[in-house]
């Protein structure tokens, strides 16, 4: 294995560098070249072919290749020579130049993470950063959704979280809905860049275990680790997890392991790897997974084009047009504890069902209606707690047609009526270096510790250079609830509800050091100064430790959860 990857790795495996030289648009590259290299096709007609490639540096003139253009020909020659159905690609820097190869690709159409059709993609993803993207056949795919997932762990992914795209696929007479994900993990072999890969790869499977049960996901990319053992002297692969779960995942892309093959022009590991699910494995195509070493039709590969080499796999797809009807249950799960009365929001995922049915038990046995019919595609639905004190409640999630297909919380979960305690507001998490670059990710969640509403509407959240924030007349925060303020709209991740942008148009919140005053009129009703250490690390806040308690000393948000951070949700992700 590699025992130490030379500073050229570093721009090779995609660690994204300060660029000054991108600080402005990128030409759009708009020269379309004549086809310069042949290169044979190893998709089928009858087959799902899936491919993944890391595409170096593309579109960027100051890093990789050199001839912008030749790159761009020789992408375009090898994916429409390939003949693959569906491209996850990676270190996509320009959007025009992406444009131009989309353009020319007869027959595809695809998306880069950081385009406005991708929920929370500008928020993640640059214009002069690395993106990944993905690339289908528009004869047999029409695209569901797309969105940047698992943005809690923005630091672990390298500030690059993974794009999910949901396809509906049609191949030999069959419809499926499948999704993929593309994924560019932490470079190096350094302890660090391995922890943060290994935390990220734990993020992946408790979404992929919990999100998606029984569908079909494929998750391909630029992995930065192979599967076997890590790169990382002494290591196992962080991918270790996945790989102990075999009834549950595979990755084809082990055998490619075994063999000692690589997946990059200068070492000797693979990299680049498939991930899918027992549905999808069960298809898997035996022996077609292979390292395309398209470096045999175009010339000066690794100058001209990219230091990986693209790798693909194939599918047999069809066997009744229709995917498995499933639902189930995410939240309340097990373990939470609501106060009664409170607005709480049931969760679930589903497959092929139009419709649910809504129940829930204060005892395990007797169920009460919480609607007969809502859509199943919403995912969610909005639930007034009952009155009534309960050790053992649980919500079940049916098949509003069929009532013999339905899910149940795994665990009860806990209703209180304890008497209520005064309002009390505090802050309890602050983060103030975003991910990335744009500050509309900055914010300070403030938190009612108390058991009683109370109404902050005129007051103000201040900085040291004044105020950045007024609540809005009419402004509540109920009795163990949270509101948190952004920077900006754009900052606010997709579905948290009980966010708000901040009223002056940003907190201005400074990785030096700084204050936050939460005042009502002159009152000052909660304030901390902190320190430069608690902001010193991209997208990593600050909390309460223990968190939401009023006495509680402020530490970085990774030393009371393995989450970057939890803007509008408890340390641990759940909901308030």
């Amino acid at each position: 294995m590699i025992l130490a990857w030379p500073p050229r790795a570093a721009l090779l495996l995609g660690f994204v560098l300060p660029l000054a030289a991108c600080d402005t648009p990128l030409s759009p590259h708009s020269v379309i070249a004549p086809r310069l290299a042949t290169v044979p096709a190893q998709g089928t007609a009858s087959t799902l072919d899936v491919a993944s490639w890391n595409i170096e540096w593309f579109g960027s003139t100051g890093n990789g290749p050199t001839d912008e253009a030749l790159q761009l020909a020789n992408a375009r020659d090898i994916i429409s020579g390939a003949d693959m159905d569906v491209w996850g690609v990676a270190e996509i820097v320009d959007q025009a130049h992406w444009n131009n190869l989309e353009s020319q690709l007869t027959g595809y159409t695809g998306l880069l993470a950081g385009e406005s059709g991708v929920t929370g993609g500008s928020t993640y993803y640059g214009a002069t950063e690395q993106k990944v993207g993905l690339l289908y056949k528009s004869s047999m795919a029409t695209l569901l959704g797309a969105k940047i997932i698992l943005t809690a762990y923005d630091t672990d992914f390298a500030g690059r979280p993974p794009l999910e795209v949901t396809l509906r696929m049609t191949l030999n007479g069959a419809t499926e809905d499948v999704v993929f994900i593309v994924l560019h993990a932490k470079a190096f072999n350094d302890d660090a860049s391995w922890q943060r890969r290994a935390n990220a790869s734990a993020a992946l499977k408790s979404y992929l275990d919990s999100t998606y049960p029984t569908q079909k996901v494929f998750v391909v990319g630029d992995f930065n680790d192979d599967v076997d053992t890590s790169i990382t002297p002494g290591k196992p692969s962080p991918y270790k997890n996945f790989v102990d779960d075999a009834a549950r995942y595979t990755f084809p892309t082990r055998a490619l392991s075994d063999a000692g093959i690589s997946s990059t022009t200068s070492y000797t590991d693979m990299i680049d790897h498939h991930l899918v699910t027992n549905e999808v494995n069960a298809t898997y195509e035996s022996g077609s997974v292979q390292v395309y070493r398209v470096d045999a039709y175009v010339a000066n590969f690794d100058a001209s084009t990219s230091d990986h080499y693209p790798v693909l796999s194939r599918y047999t797809f069809g066997g009744g047009g229709t995917t498995t009807p499933a639902v189930r249950v995410t939240a309340p799960n097990g373990g939470e504890s609501y106060a009664a009365g409170s607005s709480q929001t049931i969760t679930w995922t589903s497959a092929a069902v139009s419709n649910v049915k809504l129940e829930y038990t204060l005892d395990g046995t007797a169920w009460t209606q919480i609607t007969a019919s809502t859509p199943a595609s919403a995912g969610s639905y909005g639930w007034t707690v009952p009155s009534t004190a309960s050790t053992a409640a649980k919500v079940r999630v049916s098949d509003a047609s069929a009532a013999t297909l339905s899910d149940v919380s795994d665990a009860a979960f806990t209703i209180t009526t304890a008497t209520a305690t005064p309002a009390k507001v505090i802050i309890n998490e602050i983060l103030a270096n975003e991910p990335g670059s744009n500050v509309a990710g900055e914010f300070v969640e403030l938190v009612n510790v108390g058991g009683t509403s109370i109404g902050i509407g005129g007051w103000t959240i201040s900085d040291g250079g004044g105020v950045r924030h007024t609540f809005a007349s009419g402004t509540t925060l109920g009795g163990g609830k949270a509101i948190v303020v952004y920077g900006g709209a754009s900052g606010i991740p997709s579905g948290l509800t009980n966010a708000v942008a901040a009223s002056t148009g940003g907190l201005n919140l400074a990785n030096g050091g700084d204050q936050v005053i939460v005042r009502n009129g002159t009152t000052t009703i909660n304030n901390f100064t902190y320190p430069a250490s608690l902001a010193g690390t991209d997208g990593v806040s600050m909390n309460r430790s223990p968190d939401t308690s009023a006495t509680g000393s402020f530490v970085l948000h990774t030393a009371v959860s393995t989450l970057s951070s939890s803007g509008g949700k408890r340390a641990n992700g759940t909901a308030y």
